[in-house]
This record gives structure tokens, sequence and C-alpha cells, in this order.
């Protein structure tokens, strides 16, 4: 297997996601990158997205909205995503691998490898702007 090139466009894009705590979207992420003075193409974002989350630098998120965000914090967590502005952010509650013990025992037929939660809510912003109409 060939080693992959570490180009410039790798690095801005490993920086970028692993500053952005609102776990971007391909395009989200293409639009910050350019606020940025950087313009990268969307096949080149999808293509270091896409081996990043298989190297385990970055992790894929699937969430309420459909669409596929990405988050440079691969370490376990749950998330918390708006019902109102669909964002994503990370919740501060303390991963239980306990959850994943329970879920092996309650269903022994499955070899259960680990666990997903995510709350949903409403954000401080929406929250702000709900109380303000």
């Amino acid at each position: 297997m060939s080693e992959k090139r570490n180009t410039w466009q790798k690095q801005v894009i490993y920086s970028a996601i692993k500053e952005l705590k609102t776990h971007p979207t391909v395009q989200s992420l293409i639009d910050e990158l350019e606020k940025r003075g950087y313009k990268i193409g969307k096949s080149t974002v999808y293509r270091v997205l896409s081996d990043a989350v298989e190297e385990g630098i970055v992790m894929n998120v699937y969430s309420g909205d459909k669409m596929e965000h990405f988050d440079g914090n691969t370490a376990n967590h749950y998330h918390i995503r708006c019902k109102v502005c669909d964002r994503i952010y990370d919740s501060k509650l303390s991963y239980d691998d306990s959850i994943t013990r329970m879920g092996a025992d309650a269903d022994e037929d499955f070899v259960i490898l680990s666990h997903n939660l995510e709350f949903i809510g409403i954000c401080p912003s929406c929250k702000n702007s709900l109380s303000n109409l």
C-alpha cells in the first residue's frame, strides 16, 4: 500500500476540523476554509475527510438532520443537537462504558462494540432568540 502524501490541503483541513467545535458538514467546512482564504475543491475535501475517518483522525457524526458531520475529537463522547438550528455540540456528560456493557448483556446474541448517544434540545443561542419573540 502506498503512503499518502501530506499535502498543504490536508494540513489545512486537519487544522480546521480540529479547531472547529461545530461538527461541520463538508459544505460548511469548505465555507469556513474559504473564509480563511483557502480554495480547496469539494472532491479534495471529501477525499481528505474520508481518509481521516478511515485513519481514526476524524470521526463521522450522523445526526437527525440526515447529513454527515465531522468531529476532530475522536475520544468517546456524547453530542447534543439543537432542534431549532440543527447545530451539533459536544455534551459535557462523561462517556459511560457501562451502557455498552448493558447493551451487550441485554442483546446477548450480538457483539456490542460501542454506543452512540445524542441528546436533542435547544441551544443557548436559539433559546435566547425564542425568548426574545
